[in-house]
């Protein structure tokens, strides 16, 4: 009698197992979904991929999400909210680089007060 092997299940059939096939965006994308849910289910031929959910704002982020915080994305949202994080991660950064140059142009402290 020969023992039963375990066969290793990727990710994605750990994630699908766990949560289903269909798409968890719930408007994370930008778009509205009826019921905040997307619809969008995972077929043969349009596959879910998986990704955290909410969908974090780097790639290291993304990358180094465990697999309990993953969920699966039908591809279009999960496109739509990258796009979207990568814009907002810009403007943060905008922001950042302007406070950041405020003391540069600051002409009273850098005259001495006025003086």
């Amino acid at each position: 009698m020969s023992p039963r092997r375990k066969t290793a299940r990727t990710v994605l059939q750990q994630v699908l197992l766990k949560h289903g096939q269909l798409c968890v965006c719930a408007g994370n994308c930008g778009s509205e979904h009826p019921s905040r849910e997307c619809g969008a289910h995972g077929t043969e031929k349009a596959p879910v991929l998986v990704a955290p959910y909410p969908l974090p704002l780097t790639e290291h982020e993304t990358a180094s999400a465990p697999v309990s915080e993953l969920r699966p994305w039908c591809p279009p949202c999960w496109r739509k909210a990258r796009k979207r994080n990568t814009e907002l991660a810009a403007e943060l950064r905008r922001q950042a680089l302007d406070e950041a140059q405020l003391d540069l142009f600051d002409v009273e402290a850098a005259t001495g007060g006025g003086r």
